[in-house]
């Protein structure tokens, strides 16, 4: 339990309980996202604790005011129209799935990818009309720059430059799946991952961060089912034995020579932090993140906290 003083007033005790959950809803409040029973579950950090319990102290704090209960969502806001604004980002979701998974499918025959999954909003179940498809990428060792500029070239000449259905920001290896950035943002992104595509791979990079149950330890794997393993593509049996040489050691370090300096002529206004945690350009590695979402993300996080302290005088850990 927690007693402590806030603008020289004794502040409303809350359990440790309560205080996971203020913080699981204040980060999907961060994007106007109201979470069900389930899902507050699945994001609490207490491994020995059941829905029930959940529910009752959700009531709890239903009765100080601070959460709401809209139909079968909780939220932080009392606006019930967040509800509604859910369910229809669900119904895209659902639809913009199956454009996911034909395009994974593409993906998966690209020269040395050997796993594609989904990230960003469509792997938390929401979309709207702004939205984008991201992917996540697994190639294999020192062939991730190659992976990544072929995949670029595709894009720019056959979608038109377009990444609304094609948003490939997070490249790593087979050999380097363990991410080395833990906080609470990097932990929902690797939890909430849709594998499509090279299933053991998916089950490799859960085994190497098994630090995210540490954050949500009854956040359950994704369903298998029907999620093909990686095999070779009729153009990575051609292309591949060419450029496992020292051509393609030459050819993939090139390329990350490349994108190197055009990240670094584009956004050349960065300073050396804003652009290291902007954008990622190692041989094991590679993410392109220009408008440092992370960092936004958890600074909101941080302000939210704050302000929710202080409108209820309560203290947040």
């Amino acid at each position: 339990m927690y007693l402590v003083a806030v603008k020289d007033f004794k502040s409303k005790t809350l359990t440790d309980l309560s205080n996971d959950i203020i913080k699981t809803l204040l980060y999907y409040d961060i994007f106007s996202y109201p979470l069900t029973l389930e899902e507050i579950y699945f994001s609490s950090s207490f491994e020995e604790i059941n829905k029930n319990e959940i529910e009752n102290e959700l009531n709890s704090i239903i009765n100080l005011g601070i959460v709401f209960k809209h139909n079968n969502f909780f939220s932080l806001q009392e606006n019930s129209e967040i509800a509604k604004r859910r369910i229809e980002g669900n119904k895209l979701a659902y639809k913009k799935i199956k454009t996911a998974k034909i395009f994974s499918k593409i993906i998966s025959k690209f020269p040395f990818v050997r796993s594609v999954l989904l990230s960003g909003s469509l792997s938390k179940g929401y979309m709207d009309e702004k939205s984008d498809i991201d992917y996540f990428i697994i190639t294999a060792p020192n062939k991730l720059w190659i992976s990544r500029f072929s995949l670029m070239l595709f894009k720019k000449i056959f979608l038109f430059n377009s990444k609304k259905n094609f948003c490939i920001n997070y490249f790593i290896t087979t050999e380097k799946l363990k991410i080395e950035e833990k906080n609470v943002y990097i932990a929902v992104e690797l939890a909430t991952l849709i594998p499509t595509y090279g299933i053991e791979y998916y089950e490799l990079l859960c085994s190497a961060n098994k630090w995210v149950k540490e954050y949500f330890p009854n956040h359950p794997f994704k369903n298998k089912n029907g999620i093909k393993n990686f095999k070779k593509s009729l153009a990575q049996k051609i292309i591949e034995p060419l450029l496992n040489n020292n051509l393609g050691s030459f050819l993939d370090n090139f390329c990350m020579n490349l994108f190197y300096k055009y990240d670094k002529k584009k956004y050349s206004n960065y300073d050396e932090q804003s652009f290291n945690s902007s954008f990622k350009i190692k041989k094991n590695i590679s993410t392109h993140h220009p408008c440092q979402f992370q960092n936004k993300v958890l600074l909101a996080l941080e302000q939210k906290i704050k302000l929710l302290q202080v409108e209820h005088n309560i203290l947040i850990n």
